[in-house]
């Protein structure tokens, strides 16, 4: 078990010593169309995600920005290393050894429509991440929720995530 040395810090250094950061990512998503309830895009790194090797942070925000303007239903699948959530395109195919390092998800589902592009996000997400030993990157991939097959440019996502460094 866990030890927790709740006391080491006083409420006002630890409050100094956390560090908040918009971290953005790119990933690569497939240009002829996924289906429903398939991986849109497989892990990309969000580097720095925690302040120190085999640190934990906390994702408090997330917000995707489609420049396509499709505006789909997708769940973010959060890991912390880089494994095989599926092949792009097929159904989500990780094994159990792959999902024991899925830290957690949130969905997606509702976008403001900027008329030529849209932005989803998701505020006061409050998930827990840690990397794992001798690594400050945590990974993120997406699955279509859609209800229906859509079609993403290669770099038509962006997803921008606010994280609270421990």
């Amino acid at each position: 078990m866990a030890t927790t040395d709740l006391h080491k810090y006083t409420v006002v250094e630890k409050l100094n010593k956390m560090d908040v950061d918009i971290i953005t990512v790119t990933p690569t998503c497939d240009t002829g169309g996924t289906d429903d309830n398939d991986v849109l895009f497989d892990y990309v790194e969000i580097p720095n995600a925690v302040a120190v090797p085999g640190g934990s942070a906390i994702i408090q925000s997330i917000t995707v920005l489609d420049k396509d303007d499709v505006g789909a239903a997708i769940d973010l699948v959060f890991a912390d290393a880089d494994t095989d959530l599926g092949t792009i395109d097929a159904a989500v195919s990780d094994d159990d050894t792959g999902a024991e390092g899925i830290l957690g998800y949130t969905a997606i589902t509702s976008y403001f429509d900027g008329i030529a592009w849209q932005i989803g996000s998701k505020n006061n997400v409050g998930m827990v991440v840690k990397a794992v030993a001798g690594s400050k990157s945590i990974y993120v991939a997406g699955v279509n929720r859609n209800g229906a097959s859509i079609t993403q440019t290669a770099s038509g996502i962006v997803i921008k995530i606010g994280i609270v460094k421990d």
